[in-house]
Order: C-alpha cells, then structure tokens, then sequence
C-alpha cells in the first residue's frame, strides 16, 4: 500500500519543510505563467509551506480567481497558513481566495473536471504510485484546463570544481535511500504521463535549470535552511549504519559552507516541466 506522505516517512519535521519555503511563481514554476488567467481556479497539490500557493492567489488570480492548496500533513498546512497571514499582514491584502486543506493526490477530494489549472510542483518525484498520482491530477482538471508538473532530474545535476561532487552525490543518495524519492523523475515525467493516460499531443515539455554560482547571498541563503535540514537527521543516507550516516552529513555540512564561499563553486539542478492541456 503506498503511503499518502512517504516524503514524511520519518515524521513531520519542521527544518524539511522550510527548505521549501523560499519558492515563489517566478523562481520555481514561471512555466505557469502562460496558461493561468486572474479568473481561474486553481488547484496546488502538494504545496508544502505555501508560498507558491500564495502568491499564485495573491498575485495572479486577480479578477476572480481562486486557489486551494492541498497537502496530507497537518503540520504543513499550518506552516501554509501562517505564511499566508504573514504575506496578508506584510502586502496588507485580502487574501480569501486562497484556502488549505487536507487531502491525498491519491484521492483528492474533489469532483471530475473542477478546475482550470491543476499544479504539482517536486512532488511527483516523490510518489510511490506516480502514475496513480498523475491520473488523480488529471480527473479533477476540467476539459480544456491544464495540469502543470515540475520534477527535478538528481542525477542530471551538476557541480563544479569536482572537489563539490560529494554535494551532487548525497542528493541522489538520499533519493535513492528514501523508498520514493526518483533521482530520474524528470527525463521520466512525460512517460509517466503518458502511462496515466495523458494524449501524448497535448503535453508541452520543457527543461529548467536552478543555478547557484553567481550570487553569493542566495548560496548563504539556501545553506540557512539546507544545513539545518542536515543537522536534524531527516536525511539518512545509510539507514542501516547510522554511523557512516553521521560522517556522510558532517562531510557534506562542512562542503556546503565551502561551496558558498567559493566564487568559483557552482550547481546546476536539472529540472523537467509539463504542461499538459486536457
């Protein structure tokens, strides 16, 4: 039976869930921006601390429109939701079009063809049942609405000098020790929709990068939340030596910092998207 939250197998922790928090429409997910119209509906499934989903129903579903995001733990949902009192007190906006609520992508609890545009940002790579999730994702879309999904391609990444290449292998090592986490989630994402019955002619690929190399404040930035993520043990890389484990974090803990001093130290993170118009 596969788990509604196998990302959080190990439990709920906080430190996880904010190294989603700095993602925003135009740094995670531009590739939306084409299709979503101010007057739609929108559905976000799996939107972690919200902030995607917020300023989606902030700032592009301004005449009318409205956005739900979804997610299994509660936890999370309420990280969302005071994400969106913060953003609703910092813009001074009214910002009810946007709810949370609780719900599985393996069932979401919505009627057929509800909403114009159905998102999935990182969170198809980490399902146990992919193709199960995709077709979910797809029923709840209305006719001649669009599903977007964005997964990250681990083993596609890059990292340079080579002295940083321990970065680059925790990463897919943690995928491949989580039990649903695929490291090849991305160059396999159209044929993943494809077996969930998406119309191969309706489907519009695209590739996306994450760079970190040019703006130092950014690495700091992401080392804020990453090496806080690390120090909590959520990811062990070898569970079942818990002492190579602990070596593998404090070398990639130490490596982080000196990646983000670097000014020659770059990463690319590989990024595949679909738009798939029903």
């Amino acid at each position: 039976m596969v788990q509604d939250q196998a990302y959080y197998s190990k439990g709920y922790k906080k430190e996880v869930s904010n190294t989603h928090a700095w993602r925003t429409v135009d740094n995670a997910v531009p590739f939306i921006i084409p299709v979503i119209k101010p007057n739609f509906k929108v559905l976000d499934v799996g939107c972690g601390p919200g902030t995607i989903t917020v300023d989606i129903g902030a700032n592009y579903l301004t005449e009318g429109g409205s956005v739900i995001g979804v997610e299994p733990t509660q936890q999370v949902l309420d990280s969302a939701e005071a994400h969106k009192k913060k953003y609703a007190e910092e813009h001074n906006k009214n910002l009810d079009n946007i709810l949370f609520q609780t719900g599985s992508i393996y069932e979401l609890p919505f009627e057929d063809n509800t909403f114009d545009l159905v998102h999935a940002h990182q969170v198809v790579v980490h399902l146990q049942d992919p193709i199960a999730g995709l077709k979910e994702l797809r029923r709840v879309t209305k006719p001649g609405g669009f599903v977007c999904v964005k997964d990250s391609d681990l083993e596609s990444s890059i990292v340079y000098p080579e002295e940083y290449q321990l970065i680059q292998d925790y990463y897919v090592t943690k995928a491949k020790s989580s039990g649903c986490t695929d490291p090849k989630a991305g160059r396999r994402l159209r044929w993943k929709a494809i077996q969930a019955g998406y119309e191969s002619g309706n489907i519009k690929t695209s590739v996306s990068n994450w760079l970190l190399g040019d703006d130092p404040n950014m690495k700091h930035r992401l080392n804020s939340l990453i090496i806080p993520r690390a120090e909590s043990g959520a990811d062990d890389l070898y569970p079942d030596d818990l002492e190579k484990s602990k070596k593998a974090r404090s070398e990639y803990i130490e490596l982080l910092k000196k990646f983000a001093d670097d000014e020659n130290a770059s990463r690319v993170v590989t990024n595949y998207d679909i738009v798939y118009q029903k």
